[in-house]
């Protein structure tokens, strides 16, 4: 994927992928390497946590549509290889915590998916993206189990 045209985004906006797709994947061995290996590399670029955490959930049987979605974030990291984290002194030691929930985002479960970060003196520490445990009736009982689990 050397010549490749990167990517400005790791997900396309509102991508709602089912476990089912259209063709199975030929290699589920390569899918399942790849993937593993962005697993490790997100705890370096905490941007692209939802977009791996959606292509985790397909590792026992991916289907070309969860493939394209990892070539898409390949293509992103080619675009933001010059990027990282900034680690700065700071007097004020403030922690401020972001978080945020899409509700019933999950075609196949209906589970919501929610993210967190976690900033300590002005410096990123922590971050997350992973699928609530249980099903929410509502978009705001959605984002407070996603302030929950950042807190």
């Amino acid at each position: 994927m050397d010549g490749v045209k990167p990517m400005q985004t790791p997900l396309a906006i509102n991508v709602k992928i089912q476990k089912i797709g259209s063709e199975k994947f030929a290699d589920p061995t390569l899918y399942r390497s790849v993937v593993g290996a962005l697993q490790y590399l997100h705890l370096m670029w905490p941007d692209i946590s939802v977009a791996v955490n959606k292509v985790c959930q397909y590792m026992h049987e991916p289907y070309v549509e969860h493939w394209e979605l990892v070539k898409r974030i390949i293509r992103y990291l080619k675009h933001t290889v010059d990027y990282g984290l900034h680690l700065n002194s700071s007097r004020d030691l403030y922690v401020q915590a972001y978080s945020d929930a899409d509700w019933a985002g999950s075609l196949d479960d209906h589970r919501s998916t929610s993210g967190h970060c976690i900033y300590f003196g002005g410096n990123l520490i922590s971050w997350s993206a992973r699928k609530q445990k249980t099903v929410s009736k509502s978009s705001t009982e959605a984002e407070y189990k996603g302030v929950a689990i950042a807190t």
